[in-house]
This record gives C-alpha cells, structure tokens and sequence, in this order.
C-alpha cells in the first residue's frame, strides 16, 4: 500500500478511536459488489439474500463499490460498522473485488491494532477471500461440494470459540446433527492445507470442518484469534430467502434457526463499532434501498441488487 494511503488510514484510525464507543444500536454493514456477466442491468452485484440476512437481524446495509479511490474506501470504512464479503465466482487474487477487499481487510486489521473494533466476515467465496487476504496466496483446490447441505463436524477448538460458546445446546445439537449448513461451492481450504500454512494456524482457529462428495475434508467455519474476523465455507444468508427448488437447502424451522443464529451474532459484534454517518440523511443516501433490485420469476426467484460505476458516494 502507497505510502499517502498508511497516512490516510493512521489519521481515520487515531480520529475514531479517539471517540468514546458506545454500544450500537444502528449498525449499518458494508456488502461488498463484485462484476456480473450480465451488462443488462448493471456493472456489478450484490444478492438481495445477503441485504436480508443482515437486516433480519436488525442492521442496515451500504453497498460497497468496487474500482474506487483508496479516498472513498477510507471515508466509507470511518461511516460504517462492518463488512461482509459475499459469495460469487470472480477471482479471489486480482479481481476488482479482491483489490476493493484488500483496502478494506488492511483497514480494519489497522484499526483493530488501535482498539478501534470493526468486524469482518466471509462467505463461500469471501471465506475463500479472507484466506487470501491473510496468507497472501490462493490455497484453494478441488472439494466437490456444490449444492449439497450438511451438518458441521466440529473441531476441538470450536467449544473455546467466541462464535459458538455462547450457542445454546439445543442450537449446537441442530448444527452438528442437521443438514442444515448449504454448501455451493467447487473449491476449499482443505484441511490439510490449512494445518500446514502457519500464516492461517497463526491467524485463524478453524471450528468446522466438512467433506466433499470425494471424502475431501475442508476447512468451514473459521474466527481469527485477534480480531473480529469470521468466515464460512458455506452459506447461512440462502437458507431463509433463497427458494430456487433446485437447491438443496434446508428450510425448516430449525434451519431459520441457524440462519438467524449467525446473522445475530455477525450484527452484534457490528454494534460494537462506533462508526457512524454524520448524519441521518447521509446515512438515508447511502443505504442499498436507493439502489434497483431486479427479481428473476425464471424458477430461480432471485433478487438481485445491481449497481453502476457512477460515482454516489464521495
């Protein structure tokens, strides 16, 4: 990172966290874009699944852009209290949405060092991502998990969790016993790869893991020790608002269940950030409600939320 853009990031980290934080009942959480094949109705993308899966569990959302200034990703990191990397299928390394993650990962590593709490968190695709962004090379390889649900073997560490020691045992039961965890995807951390690359074992406590159709184990729930970073291999924001028959995903009550679980805990450590807009109206103007949402009445039923490079958010 350019030597201007550490100033840039020293003087937002020392400003925040020279502010008193209080408990946050307002969070509002950053959902980064990512590019779409589709040019129709937009340059990029966000999944209304991931919007309503943070917004179920009381917060609001800012889409984040992608092939920005280093400026606007400083200005929006100081207005919210969280990000969450979503699924999708660009590349984990040089894409726009790696580049945009980068920036943002650095950031909140930064500020974190300086006491200043903000929370990530990844999924499929952003797992894979924060991987990425921590051992700085794609560990990724073949897994054979895609469209299957499963219940989460959990490793010794997970009981020493912050993600899962406060999870009742009837919940615990649920997410151990129950297929209730969907999984989409071709690629993984195996789990051999991950003990084996002391970048991650230093950075992050695995507390699940799961095989692929091919007895592959791969890495599936992770936390950081440090920081309020999490990551899932697999999704929890599809199982309440993703209704593609084709799916296999779990939608019974004790599937809500787990979804609500996760989004809960992911929104209350954004309530531990004291982030905020200047305002009311600036935070009206910025939230992905000002943005199209397309529904696709194909058999898919997906809501997706498009977006352009225009520039809204100086």
């Amino acid at each position: 990172m350019a030597v201007s853009v550490l100033v840039q990031l020293s003087v937002l980290v020392t400003a925040i966290t020279a502010r008193q934080v209080t408990y946050n009942n307002r969070p509002v959480i950053g959902v980064l874009a990512q590019a779409t094949d589709s040019k129709t109705h937009g340059d990029t993308y966000i999944p209304a699944n991931y919007v309503k899966y943070l917004e179920q569990a009381g917060a609001r959302v800012v889409p984040v852009r992608v092939r920005e200034p280093v400026t606007y990703y400083v200005k929006l990191f100081s207005h919210i209290n969280g990000v969450l990397f979503p699924g999708g299928s660009v590349g984990i390394v040089s894409s726009d949405y790696a580049k945009a993650a980068r920036i943002l990962y650095d950031m909140a590593v930064k500020a974190n060092d300086a006491g200043d709490h903000f929370p990530l968190w990844g999924t499929c695709q952003g797992f894979q991502l924060l991987t990425n962004l921590t051992a700085r090379h794609n560990l990724l390889q073949p897994t054979d998990a895609e469209n299957i649900s499963l219940p989460l073997d959990l490793t010794p560490e997970a009981k020493s969790s912050r993600l899962l020691s406060r999870m009742s045992q009837k919940t615990l039961h649920i997410l151990t016993t129950e297929n209730v965890t969907p999984n989409f995807h071709h690629y993984g951390l195996l789990l051999e790869t991950f003990s084996q690359t002391e970048s991650l074992t230093s950075f992050y406590r695995p507390i699940s893991t799961n095989k692929g159709r091919k007895g592959k184990v791969f890495v599936s729930t992770i936390e950081a020790f440090k920081y309020p970073f999490y990551g899932t291999q697999w999704h929890p924001e599809v199982i309440n608002f993703d209704w593609n028959p084709k799916q296999a995903l779990d939608h019974t009550s004790n599937g809500v269940l787990i979804s609500h679980y996760f989004s809960s805990f992911f929104v209350n450590e954004a309530r531990l950030s004291g982030h905020k807009f200047p305002n009311l109206q600036a935070a009206a103007d910025a939230i992905i409600e000002n943005f199209r949402m397309n529904y696709q009445n194909d058999g898919t039923f997906q809501q997706t939320y498009y977006l352009n490079y225009t520039k809204t958010y100086q």
